[in-house]
């Protein structure tokens, strides 16, 4: 918990920390009654929180890659998370305390799996994925055969970035790269309307149906209310040109809250549509923010490896301050180039410590000299399991010159190239210099 001081006020508690994940926080989820939070990791973890103290119960591990998402059903009876390995993992609530529970899996994306919504009856779940395509899957005849009537809703141009049903079961919202949120009809996938056309991407949205209103975050900035009806305007804000990330509405303590790529959390009163809150509250994106059940506090989680409860009411706009630069690529003191380019490049993935932490990547520990796909303990792909790569100047060089899918197909490894041969000059000695401990000679 940080403590802050200002003339002629006095001692106020911020804001709280709590760590439990090795990478960045991708979303947070809350369960119907309020007692559980759930926040799902770039490490490929989902961890389970006691609230509303925000106590860490449980991690589960069973996703091949990060994990983006997580939602509860209505009755809170079962789990479900998602990631970029593109598969669904479903936890009934019964196994999240087990040492080593084992979900059921539905796969049948061809691409990671963004965002996950239940119907209000529970029957059904929604997917939306980046391979353009919106997954519905049955839950009300078993777990185990959800994927067997798994069918797909194709219509948008691009990645499908958010879901949400209809309230009366009949009907499904989905938001894409396209700038459209889509409107279609359940029974057999028609689709209806487009109930938003937006000149950008929409990132996340809410659908109020008895308030005839739809909120929604944009690429360029904006963070927007509409009429559901007719889209007639109620409010408008930003358009700094920094897409809108997160999303969350508390219908019973009428707040909305927004989160940017610059960790800017807007909440906005939609009683009368007053700004209640407007912030910096992460140094870097905010992923996803949760409004908590008490209506005085909420949740943020985003690049850095912890999640920030901020206590809403609690602190003057004194402290409301930009707090600078995104920490993990912008340290605080003075760094080298290749220290500059591993913070940029791996330190989201990858640690220089022996343990590793929770990381998305194996420790770099004593890579130099390490035959890819070695390291005892860490699930390695099968493409690399193969590999007869050894890792050494040349090879690490390589490896960010063609990219990861020419050096490393079929892995798990973010394609990401560096064009500057000097940056890489850079990067591979400073991994040199910070491995030389246990370099195989």
């Amino acid at each position: 918990m940080l403590v802050f001081w200002i003339a002629g006020v006095s001692t106020v508690q911020a804001f709280d920390r709590y760590t439990a994940h090795g990478g960045p926080v991708r979303d947070l989820t809350l369960s119907p009654d309020g007692s559980t939070l759930v926040s799902a990791s770039f490490d490929y973890s989902a961890v389970i929180w006691q609230a509303p103290d925000i106590t860490e119960r449980n991690v589960l591990f069973a996703h091949e890659a990060a994990v983006n998402t997580a939602r509860f059903a209505p009755d809170g009876s079962l789990l479900a998370t998602a990631g970029d390995d593109g598969r669904i993992y479903l936890w009934p609530q019964s196994i999240l305390g087990e040492e080593d529970p084992q979900p059921v899996i539905l796969a049948g994306h061809r691409g990671k799996i963004v965002n996950l919504a239940f119907s209000d009856d529970g029957r059904l779940l929604a997917s939306a994925s980046w391979d353009g395509s919106i997954g519905i899957w049955p839950l009300d005849g078993g777990l185990a055969s959800a994927a067997e009537g798994s069918r797909f809703i194709r219509g948008h141009d691009g990645p499908v970035n958010g879901v949400q049903f209809s309230a009366d079961g009949e009907h499904l919202y989905s938001a894409g790269y396209d700038g459209q949120i889509r409107k279609w009809r359940l029974a057999n996938g028609e689709y209806l309307r487009s109930v938003v056309r937006n000149g950008w991407s929409v990132s996340v949205f809410a659908i109020d149906e008895a308030n005839d209103i739809v909120a929604y975050g944009s690429s360029d900035g904006t963070m927007n209310v509409e009429r559901l009806s007719d889209g007639a305007e109620v409010i408008r804000l930003g358009d700094e040109r920094v897409p809108v990330l997160a999303i969350h509405g508390s219908p019973s303590y009428e707040m909305l809250a927004f989160g940017n790529a610059k960790g800017r959390v807007v909440v906005i009163n939609t009683a009368d549509w007053s700004i209640v809150r407007d912030f910096n509250a992460a140094n870097g994106p905010v992923w996803s923010v949760v409004i908590m059940p008490d209506g005085k506090s909420l949740v943020v989680a985003g690049l850095d490896d912890f999640i920030t409860r901020w206590e809403l009411f609690e602190f003057p706009p004194e402290f409301l301050e930009r707090p600078g630069p995104a920490r993990r690529f912008h340290p605080a003191t003075a760094i080298s180039n290749g220290e500059k380019q591993f913070a940029r490049k791996c330190s989201v993935c990858h640690t220089l410590s022996p343990d590793g932490k929770r990381r998305a990547g194996p420790t770099l520990f004593g890579v130099f000299g390490r035959m890819a796909g070695t390291l005892e303990g860490y699930p390695y792909s099968k493409a690399l399991l193969d590999s007869d790569i050894v890792w050494n100047e040349e090879t690490i060089n390589r490896l960010f010159d063609d990219g990861p899918d020419v050096v490393t197909p079929g892995t798990k490894m973010p394609i990401q190239r560096m064009k500057n041969a000097q940056d890489r000059i850079d990067l591979v000695t400073f991994l040199k210099m910070a491995t030389k401990e246990t370099i195989v000679e």
